[in-house]
């Protein structure tokens, strides 16, 4: 095997030039394939985990036929007055946490569109009715840029900031929300401006919603004891949602409830959107810097032979066998993976941890919408720093594979005669 390892090194230091430009294209590409799960691993971390956190949940329940009048499927967008509404929310979400030990709270929501008003100005917006009490351990996320949260019955409201600036109010004042009861009639209610919100990597998306206290917005909607859907939290956050979904739908059957219950990734919406699309090119591009590797390992392993075709023979006929010719393709293979993979995961981290301290810019507004801000900031993760060089070492020796096995099956005689 040392005399193996030798030969191996000084084939590839035979052509310098040769050998440089693969381990180029081999840095460069797992470099770039480090710094996308980079990317993604941000995108995530910057856009989702705020969204479960502030906004979505980890499962949320609504009415068995919810939709029934609005197209027939649940929409995170579509505001839920619309929706038939799940009576004594309260109620039901602490039955549901009871029997379900992996949940660990839950929060009944209604939104409403309205027209907010102060003085001579109106806008419209979103009221996403909350209960106020349960607010805090399943919406941790959810912060303030100024003022407090309401109590509970005191009718307060947070404003995003972008109401605030267009109706002119600050924390203290009071807003009129106007909408229309289920019966077509026009309702007003008036509402103390408590704070104005933020959620740390959504800033992107504060600009629509203004959340209020649920008893507020059911009484502006005329709907009772009612809302439009539970959100539920899991008490490990790593959990699997789908598994918790699927449990509460048995059990929805079981009892002959009229509930059915959705994973965040189901009601993610925009907020997963981009997120979801970036990794698919980014999966895509994988595959092609994958191809683009084993075709450059190919082809330094096939000129190989072609060029000691001689050298081979002369091998094969001092008694060297086909697994040995065959190993010592296999080697250069993987020396080349290696030294290739190595230099690029390196290249990789020195690039995330640069981007990591200045960002990267959103130079549009669709990628300030799928970073939730003005710039997205990766962090190392060191599993994919391993991972990635590591099947990429194993795509340049399946790479060499093809070559090397043509070289184990020349026979001495021919390859000494070779030209």
């Amino acid at each position: 095997m040392k005399l193996l390892l030798t030969l191996a090194l000084r084939n590839l230091f035979r052509h310098k030039r040769r050998t440089l430009l693969t381990l180029t294209a081999l840095a460069l590409g797992i470099g770039l394939m480090v710094l996308g799960r980079a990317w993604t691993g941000a995108m995530q971390r910057a856009v989702v985990e705020p969204a479960k956190d502030g906004t979505l949940g980890h499962v949320q329940v609504f009415a068995k036929d919810a939709a029934a009048d609005e197209g027939g499927s649940v929409s995170f967008i579509m505001p839920q007055n619309n929706y038939r509404l799940i009576p004594a929310p309260r109620a039901v979400t602490a039955s549901i946490v009871a029997q379900e030990p992996r949940l660990e709270a839950g929060l009944s929501r209604l939104m409403v569109g309205a027209i907010l008003s102060s003085g001579d100005t109106s806008v419209e917006g979103i009221l996403v009715g909350i209960d106020p009490e349960a607010r805090k351990t399943v919406y941790p996320a959810l912060d303030l840029r100024e003022g407090r949260f309401f109590a509970p019955g005191e009718r307060g409201i947070l404003l995003n900031r972008g109401v605030a600036k267009r109706l002119g109010v600050t924390v203290g004042d009071t807003v009129v929300s106007l909408g229309n009861t289920g019966d077509g009639r026009l309702s007003a209610v008036k509402m103390k401006v408590t704070g104005i919100w933020t959620i740390k990597g959504l800033e992107a998306f504060e600009w629509g919603a203004c959340f209020a206290d649920i008893d507020s917005v059911q009484e502006l909607v005329d709907a009772g004891d009612a809302a439009g859907v539970l959100v539920l939290r899991q008490r490990d956050p790593s959990g699997d949602p789908a598994s918790i979904a699927a449990a509460l739908n048995a059990r929805f059957a079981a009892e002959k409830l009229p509930l059915e219950a959705y994973t965040w990734e189901e009601m993610g919406g925009p907020f997963i959107g981009g997120v979801l699309v970036t990794r698919f090119i980014a999966r895509i591009m994988d595959v092609v810097m994958a191809i683009v590797v084993a075709a450059g390992v190919m082809n330094t392993a096939l000129m190989a032979v072609f060029e000691r075709t001689r050298e081979v023979g002369t091998l094969r006929a001092f008694g060297a066998r086909r697994a040995n010719v065959l190993r010592l393709f296999l080697i250069e293979g993987f020396l080349l993976g290696a030294t290739g993979a190595t230099a690029g995961s390196l290249l990789g981290l020195i690039a995330i941890a640069v981007l990591g301290r200045v960002g990267i810019p959103a130079f549009s507004e669709a990628q300030r919408y799928s970073y939730g801000g003005d710039a997205l900031y990766p962090v190392i993760n060191w599993a994919d720093a391993v991972n990635v060089p590591a099947v990429m070492i194993v795509v340049c020796v399946l790479a060499a594979f093809g070559p090397a096995l043509m070289a184990a099956r020349l026979r001495p005689a021919e390859a000494l005669r070779y030209v």
